[in-house]
Parts: structure tokens; sequence; C-alpha cells
């Protein structure tokens, strides 16, 4: 498991619900086992317990633009899921600079 030096850290926020499918696993990693998947659905909000440093992810598909981000949210649930998995407003107003977005590499854009 990937985790930053100093472990996870105390971070009990809500998250809101997640914008696309999002595999919630057991660690930080994209190596740890999925526990399982969440669906987006607007009524269904999520809330994290903490979060760590772990595994970089790059997502291309949000309609913003590419969102890279090696911040995981431990949730309340149980396991762990990519910031990347959530809009990018939401965690940038938990962490500052927990995500990136460019706008410049949409989807189907060349």
């Amino acid at each position: 498991m990937s985790v930053s030096s100093v472990g996870p850290h105390v971070l009990r926020a809500r998250l809101g619900p997640v914008w696309r499918d999002a595999n919630i696993r057991s660690g930080p990693s994209l190596d740890s086992p999925v526990l399982r998947v969440v669906l987006p659905d607007p009524a269904v909000a999520h809330a994290c317990e903490g979060w760590s440093e772990g595994d970089e992810v790059v997502e291309d598909q949000h309609p913003d633009g590419v969102i890279t981000s090696s911040v995981w949210f431990r949730l309340a649930g149980g396991g762990w899921s990519s910031a990347v998995n959530f809009e990018p407003v939401t965690v940038t107003g938990l962490l500052a600079h927990a995500v990136t977005v460019d706008p410049g590499q949409r989807p189907g854009s060349s």
C-alpha cells in the first residue's frame, strides 16, 4: 500500500456523490483489492473519515477536463476512494490543491 510517510490524516467531511463509477478499495492504492463499486447517484452523498497520499490517478472522462490526484479518501462506510471520483470543486474546497483539472485536455479534443 502506498501511504505517505506520516500516514493517514483525519478529515471528517461530506464528499457528496461520486460523479462516475468508483472502485472502493482496501487501501489508497490501485493495487489494493476492490471491496465494492459505487455508482453515480446524486441522491447518495458520501462522507470521509480521513485522507492519505497514495497512488496518483488520472481520470480523463470528466466534462471539465482531465483530473489528476494522489489524494485518497477513507470513506465513513469503509474502504478508500481516489479523490478523482468526486467533483473537483468539492475536493478542492476540502483540501486545497488536492486535485488538478486540465481543461485543455477535454475528452475528444485534439
